[in-house]
This record gives structure tokens, sequence and C-alpha cells, in this order.
């Protein structure tokens, strides 16, 4: 009986250190070294993700005052980032920069006087607004409707860019900027959020105003540049305070 403990003993010792050989095995210092090769991302990198959002709204610009007597509505894009200084997302730092299209024309003419008539080019002027603001807003974070405020400084770009492209539709080939001008401005704002999804990503409906109150800026409208005999051009570009809505339906994406 004596011996067959003896015997118990001994093999429970063998197991046992098989055990410890095993798990003190290179294989096992490998696998180790292989789980410290690939860190999880740090608590400030994973807090910092879940406190960005962002969205993208079509705008239309709607100008006010003397500009909105020199020219008509705008459509364009817009994008908006948005860091939440608290974790409900009541308060929030909040970044826009968008573009509008105001008015635009377009003229088939001959690709130059030597060719003739034979290459026919089309020639299409556009005239652009780039609106962009930072600042805070406050945000109601619950319910099926949240209401939000925002105000920012920033500034209005207004610039009219002609652009050559062929007449079957091909791509430009040429462009020129005929015009530019950018003026500081102040925003005010406000709108809703209305959920959409809310399971891995919060998928929100963003509905929004924003008042942009610029300074004095020179730009051009439709029928501004003249051509003029030998290739030359006349351009009578118009000033004035540069106050604009921009009306704003997009989604905001965010974790």
């Amino acid at each position: 009986m004596l011996d067959a403990r003896r015997s118990h003993v001994a093999m429970a010792g063998i197991a046992a250190a098989v055990a410890l050989g095993i798990s003190g095995s290179p294989l096992g210092a490998q696998d180790s070294a292989s789980c410290r090769c690939r860190p999880s991302p740090t608590r400030q990198e994973s807090d910092f993700v879940r406190r960005s959002s962002g969205s993208i709204a079509f705008i239309q610009s709607r100008p006010v005052g003397t500009l909105g007597d020199n020219i008509g509505f705008g459509y364009g894009a817009n994008g908006t980032y948005l860091f939440r200084l608290d974790r409900r997302g009541v308060v929030s730092l909040r970044a826009d920069v968008g573009v509008a299209d105001y008015g635009n024309e377009s003229k088939r003419v001959p690709l130059s006087s030597t060719i003739g008539g034979r290459v026919q080019v089309n020639v299409s002027t556009n005239n652009y607004i780039v609106p962009m603001s930072v600042g805070p807003q406050l945000t109601w974070p619950t319910g099926a409707i949240r209401p939000y405020v925002n105000a920012g400084v920033g500034g209005q770009a207004f610039y009219t860019e002609s652009h050559v492209g062929g007449v079957d539709g091909s791509d430009d080939f040429a462009q020129t900027t005929n015009q530019s001008d950018f003026t500081g401005s102040w925003s005010a704002g406000g709108g809703v959020y209305v959920p959409l999804y809310a399971r891995h990503l919060k998928v929100m409906l963003d509905l929004g105003v924003q008042y942009y109150n610029g300074g004095q800026a020179h730009y051009l409208r439709p029928g501004s540049i003249v051509d003029l005999p030998d290739s030359q051009i006349q351009i009578t570009p118009f000033k004035s305070d540069t106050h604009l809505m921009l009306a704003r339906i997009g989604v905001r994406v965010g974790l």
C-alpha cells in the first residue's frame, strides 16, 4: 500500500513538472511577446474617438441685405466636425466649412481663331462662396428631437472661376480664377437632431440654419465678365457687406 501511494505521488510530481515546463516554454514567451506587440488603443485615444462626430449636409445660401440685391440663392455642401467637451454632449466645439455655387453661365466658342470653328469648346464661369466658422455649440443630448444652438467666428471667401471643356461632355482641360476675395465674419445658428439609428454608430438627421455676418468683400455675379476684342475681358465687381443665411439638411454620424 505504501509503495502504491509513493507511486501516485511520483506521477503527480511528474505531471506538475511537465505542466510548468509547457507554460515556461519559448512558445509561451512568443505568445506573450506577440500580445505586447499589438497594444490596444490607449484610453485617451478611444475617448477622443468617442467624443468626435461629423455631419455632411446639403446647403442653400440665402444672401441678405445688399448682398441679396446683387446675387441670388446658392446651392452646395457643408461639412461639420463636433468634439464633445463633456461626456453627455451638452457642450461641444464645432467647426464648419461649406461651398455654394450662387450663379453660373456658359457659352460655346471656337477653340482658337487659327483653327476656326471646326473645334468647339464650352467656356463655363461659376461663382462660389465658401463660409467657414469655429465656435461652441450647446445641445440637448436626449429625446426624439434634440435642439441645438451654436455661435462662431470665421470668414467667407468669394471666388469666380472659368473652365474650358469639350462640348461632348469631356473633362475640363483649362481653368482660370477671375476674381477672389476674403472677409471675416461671425456666425450664429441653431437646429435639431433627430435620431435615426443608435447601435454601433449613432446616425441622426441634422436640420439647421446659420447666419453669417460678414464684412465687406468684392465678388462677381453672372454678367460681371464681358469679353472684349483681341482676347481681352472687362470685369465689373460688386462690393458690399456679406450677410448670409445658410439652410441645411444633412446627416450626423458619430460614436
